[in-house]
C-alpha cells in the first residue's frame, strides 16, 4: 500500500531511496547488505509505526465462517505481532487445531492448547505451501505482492506420496495424502497454486467417491505429473528399476494389492516414456 501511494509519502515519510529498496524487496529481487540494514533499521520501524495508528484486517479467499472470523481477529489482536490464521479453523464445520502463521525471524512450531503455532519467515511466503495458506486467510498485515517459487519434487517424493495416497484409499485411512497429490497436480499441471479452501473441497470431494474412483483418479493425476514432471529418457530408466523391485515384492507379499495397485500404472508410465523417446 505504501509504495502504490509513494508519492504521499515522499519526502514526508519516507525518502526516494528507502522506496526504491521497498520496491526492490516487495519484486523478490536480492537486497544488497547495506539495503537490508535500511530496509529493517529503518523503514521496517516506519512500516510498524503506521501499522501501529489503526489496526487493519486483511481477509483472503471465501467459504469462511463469520463467526470463526471473528475468533480469528480475536487472536490476533492477542498477539500484537504480523501474523495470519489460515486452514480447516475458518472454513470447516470440525477442525483439531488453529493454524496460526507467525512472521519470525527463525522458523519454529509450537502448540498452546489447540492453537499451533508456525512461525515462518518473510521468505517462506513465497514457497508454495505457505502461499496456498495465505490465499485463504484472516491477516493483520497486508499479504500482497509476493510471487511464489514454484520447484519441481523430487522423483522418490513423488512416488512415496503416491503410495502412501493409494494405502490410505484402501486401508480407509484418514487419506490426507491425497491432497498432497492434488496441490502437486493443480501446481504443476494445471498451473495454478490452491488456496487451502479450494484445496480442501476438492480433497472432500474426492474422499467421498467410492474405493475404485479414487484409486483411478490418483492415478491418472499421478501419471500425468510423472510425464510432464521428468524427461521420458530419466522416467523410463528410473521406472525399469522401480518395478523390477515392485516384481520381487510382489512375489513375496501375494496378498498385497497395494503393490499390483502400483504396478499397474507405473507399468503404463514405463511404456509410454518407452514410446516417446527410445
Amino acid at each position: 500500500m505504501i509504495v502504490e501511494n509513494k508519492q504521499r509519502f515522499i519526502p514526508l515519510l519516507f525518502t526516494k531511496r528507502q522506496l526504491q529498496i521497498l520496491e526492490k524487496y516487495l519484486g523478490g529481487e536480492k537486497l544488497r547488505n547495506a539495503e537490508k540494514t535500511v530496509l529493517y533499521s529503518t523503514i521496517r520501524r516506519k512500516t510498524d509505526a503506521l501499522a501501529a495508528v489503526q489496526q487493519e484486517w486483511h481477509i483472503r479467499g471465501e467459504g469462511m465462517i463469520p463467526e470463526r472470523v471473528a475468533g480469528a481477529k480475536e487472536i490476533l489482536c492477542r498477539l500484537n505481532k504480523p501474523a495470519f490464521i489460515s486452514g480447516s479453523f475458518l472454513y470447516a464445520e470440525q477442525y483439531n487445531d488453529i493454524d496460526i502463521f507467525v512472521l519470525s525471524k527463525r522458523r519454529t512450531q509450537y502448540h498452546q492448547g489447540n492453537e499451533n503455532f508456525l512461525c515462518i519467515t518473510e521468505s517462506d511466503l513465497r514457497k508454495p505451501l505457505f502461499y496456498s495458506a495465505a490465499k485463504c486467510s484472516v491477516a493483520n498485515f497486508f499479504i500482497g505482492g509476493i510471487k511464489p517459487i514454484i520447484q519441481r519434487p523430487m522423483f522418490n517424493d513423488l512416488i512415496v506420496a503416491y503410495e502412501l495416497a493409494i494405502n490410505e484409499i484402501l486401508d480407509n485411512d484418514d487419506q490426507k495424502t491425497i491432497r498432497d497429490i492434488i496441490f502437486e497436480y493443480s501446481t504443476h499441471i494445471d498451473g495454478m497454486i490452491l488456496d487451502s479452501f479450494s484445496l480442501y473441497q476438492e480433497f472432500t470431494r474426492i474422499r467421498s467417491l467410492k474405493q475404485e474412483e479414487r484409486i483411478s483418479i490418483i492415478n491418472a493425476m499421478t501419471k500425468k505429473l510423472l510425464m510432464k514432471l521428468y524427461a521420458r529418457r530419466y522416467l523410463y530408466g528410473a521406472l525399469v528399476k522401480f518395478l523390477r523391485m515392485l516384481r520381487q515384492d510382489i512375489a513375496e507379499y501375494t496378498k498385497s494389492k497395494n503393490l499390483h495397485v502400483y504396478y499397474s500404472m507405473l507399468e503404463e508410465v514405463k511404456n509410454e516414456s518407452r514410446r516417446v523417446e527410445v
